[in-house]
């Protein structure tokens, strides 16, 4: 492989691996930012709550990549209860399939 060929390899792989941390730094700050919704469902009641998390009509950027965060969260943990769930149904199968119980 030539050194252009690898040395755009690296880059590639770099690029790649920080995109991936600032995907899970957003997957982060969009669970605090549940986790910050639900003191407020208790404290604020629901209106107040779930419109904090919507950028307003004059909001910046940071309105709308908190939004995308939040989502981006909640998608990664329904993701993560999936996989979970999926892994205690084959693992319950497994038990049930063996010859003997």
């Amino acid at each position: 492989m030539s050194r252009r060929a690898d040395a755009i390899r690296r880059i590639g792989g770099w690029l790649v691996r920080g995109a991936l941390v600032a995907a899970w730094a957003l997957v982060g700050w969009g669970t605090l930012l549940l986790l910050a919704t639900v003191v407020g469902l208790v404290r604020d009641g629901p209106g107040t709550a779930f419109g904090r998390l919507l950028p307003g009509p004059d909001s910046g950027p940071w309105g709308y990549l908190n939004s995308a965060s939040a989502a981006l969260a909640l998608a990664a943990w329904f993701v993560l209860a999936g996989l979970w769930i999926q892994a205690r149904r084959e693992t319950d199968s497994d038990h049930t399939d063996t010859p003997g119980r």
